[in-house]
């Protein structure tokens, strides 16, 4: 059988090193190494970013600071080549910077062996080929092969960049189907998401070569217009959209059709940052579907001004905190091998006083705009104290609770004293909670909230990385912080069944994850089709509707003591752990 060829470049001043190098790599026996000697660091950026090598073998030894420039330079240039870095002995230091600046692994020189060199570079090369095809999955619609909402923001935060230069002002369009809901209700999701796809092709077509389109939700779109001259350049290309999306769709013999609202947001005069250009497009496409029949709005001077009612908001949510009006509801997690409930994940609910029973989608994003995460989430904390008491009065088995945890809590000052301090006040253990941290979110701040996750983990907490597969997380980095559960977002489980390519990326999702010792955790199981999947690729636990839906505090210890009557399914029962 013919060997497969291993390029190789090796970045080191010395040469007895790289012939010393070259013979351990000559006697690997399952592949063949061609190497490629750089002696020059001066000129090793340019040859670390040439497409040329599968594995870069880079000698920190005699020039660690230079080394870790390189690094730094490889990944800002976007290096798709794995870098396992050399050093002359074990320095623990050293090993955690090198994997910060973006490293695969590293090596000791002299502990080398032939064995372990080529399972290192075989590990590196497998886990970066791994890692680039979730980085593929997670930047494209699974559904239309379009971009998706992750990278819409990073094309919008570059395009906001060329923009700040001095180049001509662009339009951000926000799209949103009107009547799809009644063709997903009378036809079916498969029908619906066929018709997906067709609106996402028309509008790949109709746009200009220097613009972009995503999907940013089940039936929202954006179109980023760049270099448009004049409001009449954005007018003709939105009421281009208007119309072929207005055209009928032919779908398994049938003609359906379906209408549109835009929302218009242009540079600078409805923002000059992504999250006021978003959410000025979105106000304004709220404003188009109040009117008749498709059509687009721009965000205006009147609609800015009613923005101001989140001032009343602001003082709602205040009370809301002080007058107890918030509620923690509970969802069971199941176990897929034992179908036994091992825990419960809680979520957050607003008994408004006057519109009734809220939703987290409803306030936390405002929540967030005015600056009320924190002391949300330290009521949140509190009052689960206050019902894992109870639920301990009722002498229910002492189930783990997960809590999401916001970036812009976790990062506040004094985060872990204050969790200590709850903890402390109630008498409840540590050990009872799970912290959920969104992907996102760790990837930004990974060495700001290391330290604090390592002293709650000494007081017992958990940690999970909630929606895994949104974000493009660098695994050897999670490697080094105390996450025990990756959870995997509902976006990709519920289309496992009938989407390729979520299919795949969830079978790497959770292979990936116990290669590293991780729990893997499926959110949205609706069907038994999506339970037997996960099931059948080692999916370690689940949550979900086909389960149960998210359960006031009353009736999921009424489930919980339901469950130990001997009445229950067999296959249902409590566990302590």
């Amino acid at each position: 059988m013919q060997k497969n060829t291993i390029r190789t470049l090796l970045i080191n001043a010395h040469r007895d090193q790289y012939i010393e190098m070259a013979r351990l790599l000559g006697d690997v026996t399952a592949s063949d190494y061609e190497m490629t000697w750089c002696a020059d660091y001066q000129y090793a950026l340019e040859a670390m970013l040439a497409p040329i090598h599968d594995i870069i073998l880079l000698d920190y030894e005699h020039a660690p600071e230079t080394c870790e420039e390189l690094l730094r330079a490889a990944s800002t240039h976007g290096c798709s080549t794995p870098i396992v870095c050399l050093t002359a002995k074990d320095n623990p230091e050293l090993d955690q910077a090198a994997i910060r600046g973006g490293a695969a692994d590293y090596l000791v020189k002299d502990q080398l062996n032939t064995a372990q060199i080529e399972r290192t570079i075989r590990y590196a090369i497998d886990r970066k080929s791994a890692e680039s095809e979730l980085a593929r999955l997670a930047h494209y619609d699974a559904l239309t092969g379009i971009p998706n909402r992750l990278l819409f923001n990073d094309r919008l935060d570059r395009v906001l960049q060329r923009a700040d230069r001095g180049d001509s002002p662009f339009a951000l369009l926000y799209v949103d189907l009107d009547g799809f809901k009644a063709v997903n209700d009378m036809h079916g999701h498969d029908v619906g998401d066929k018709l997906v796809q067709g609106i996402a092709e028309r509008l790949s077509q109709c746009i200009r070569r220097t613009d972009s389109v995503a999907r940013i939700g089940g039936d929202e779109f954006t179109v980023l217009l760049e270099k448009i001259n004049s409001t009449n350049d954005t007018v003709m290309i939105a009421q281009k959209i208007i119309d072929v999306i207005t055209e009928p769709f032919n779908i398994n013999g049938q003609q359906l059709c379906v209408g549109s609202s835009i929302g218009i947001a242009v540079y600078p005069e409805a923002g000059t940052d992504a999250k006021t250009l978003l959410k000025n497009a979105d106000m304004a496409m709220y404003e188009a579907k109040a009117m008749q029949g498709s059509t687009y709005r721009f965000f205006t001077d009147q609609m800015n001004n009613e923005a101001l009612d989140q001032g009343r908001l602001e003082l709602e949510l205040r009370a809301a905190i002080h007058n107890d009006e918030f509620a923690m509801y509970f969802q069971p997690r199941i176990s897929l091998q034992t179908g036994k409930i091992i825990g419960a994940e809680s979520l957050l609910r607003w008994h408004h006083p006057e519109r009734g029973l809220l939703l987290p989608d409803e306030f936390i994003l405002p929540a967030k705009q005015l600056g009320l995460l924190s002391p949300m989430g330290y009521w949140a904390m509190n009052r689960l104290c206050q019902d894992i008491n109870a639920m301990d009065q009722l002498n229910l088995a002492p189930l783990r609770i997960s809590l999401n945890v916001a970036h812009e809590q976790f990062v506040a000052p004094n985060f872990v004293t204050k969790i200590e301090s709850i903890l402390a006040t109630n008498k409840v253990s540590g050990s009872r909670f799970e912290f959920e941290l969104a992907e996102t979110d760790v990837i930004e701040s990974l060495s700001v909230i290391a330290t604090d996750m390592q002293q709650l983990e000494q007081r017992g907490i958990r940690f999970s990385l909630d929606d895994f597969g949104t974000g493009f997380s660098s695994l050897p980095q999670l490697q080094r912080l105390p996450i025990t559960t990756l959870k995997l977002d509902k976006s990709h489980v519920q289309k496992v069944v009938n989407d390729q390519d979520s299919a795949n990326m969830v079978r790497a999702m959770i292979h990936l994850a116990h290669a590293l010792t991780l729990k893997v955790v499926a959110e949205g199981v609706e069907t038994e089709r999506q339970k037997d999947f996960l099931k059948e690729n080692n999916c370690d636990q689940m949550q979900g509707f086909i389960y149960s839906e998210p359960l006031s505090f009353d009736d999921f210890t009424k489930l919980l003591r339901q469950q130990g009557a001997t009445s229950r399914p067999s296959y249902l029962s409590i566990v302590d752990k």
